[in-house]
């Protein structure tokens, strides 16, 4: 079935399912929807306005005229194209380097019962329980330490360290709810280990993989805190801090040109989630069901 199939059936009427129950449903997808819309909207909507339209009340919702200057003046306010490719470089890199750690350690945790998997697994997903700020500092001596301040490498570093029991916890409980047939049936073919990892165990979560990375991608896209706390130079911004360091540029906030920033910056995210969304979909409902 796929992923469309399997949505439609989650809203169709079943035969314990009253028609009160699906307006209710129906209601509340349509909330959620606007919840999430409006804002966006009214994000594209201010980018697209003139100066003289931001403020007014009552707001206009639909700009008159609407201009593309706002997007045009922002971008050459700042290394704004750096920005992006750093974000990009950075943000792809960190999800690589989780994901492959992240694997084979949570098919080892899932899998194989070594002495002290259990507490390992149990260690991991206290990890997840520590706030983020408590760490900027320790992380930072140790970049600064190892010289990696102010670099590429050390935020990939860093945003891998802290997704990395996150990542595990995700793909575990992938991992588990594999048939262990399959791997018994491909020992007893003489397939080494390290091949039925690559052949057999991965294909089968390739929803999972891609659920975790597209998971891992977006936080590392947005995140501000780290990148502010260990960037430095103005060329190595991300696309978070670029947009806060945006603000101060012209003494006040022209908000229609941050708003246009604002927008190109969630394009890439529109993009993957619209290139990727069936397997994305799949691993999340895979996961729900487990």
């Amino acid at each position: 079935m796929s992923v469309a199939d399997r949505l439609t059936s989650m809203l169709d009427t079943d035969q314990e399912g009253s028609s009160w129950e699906q307006i209710v449903r129906y209601v509340a997808v349509s909330l959620a929807a606007l919840f999430v819309l409006v804002p966006l909207y009214w994000m594209v909507a201010t980018s697209l306005k003139d100066p003289s339209q931001i403020g007014i009340f009552p707001p206009n919702l639909v700009p008159s005229p609407a201009t593309m200057q706002p997007y045009f003046g922002a971008w050459e306010t700042g290394p704004w194209g750096q920005w992006f490719l750093n974000t990009m470089l950075i943000s792809g890199g960190a999800t690589l380097v989780t994901l492959a750690i992240a694997t084979p350690a949570a098919y080892a945790l899932a899998r194989f019962d070594f002495p002290g998997s259990n507490p390992i697994y149990l260690l991991f997903l206290g990890l997840l329980m520590i706030p983020a700020q408590i760490l900027l500092i320790p992380l930072y001596n140790l970049l600064s330490t190892l010289g990696l301040v102010d670099t590429r490498l050390g935020l990939i570093l860093v945003y891998s360290t802290f997704f990395l029991a996150f990542s595990i916890f995700l793909l575990h409980s992938f991992m588990t709810n594999l048939p262990e047939s399959l791997e018994e049936a491909a020992r007893i073919g003489g397939i080494p280990e390290w091949k039925i990892f690559f052949s057999v165990i991965l294909p089968l979560v390739k929803s999972g993989l891609t659920a975790t990375g597209m998971l891992i991608f977006v936080f590392t896209w947005n995140e501000f805190l780290f990148a502010l706390t260990f960037l430095k130079s103005e060329q190595l911004y991300t696309i978070s801090v670029g947009l806060q360091s945006f603000q101060g540029i012209h003494g006040a906030t022209v908000y229609n040109q941050l708003f246009a920033m604002s927008t190109l910056a969630t394009l890439p995210v529109i993009i993957l989630f619209a290139v990727f969304s069936e397997q994305f979909i799949e691993g999340i409902a895979g996961l729900e069901m487990q």
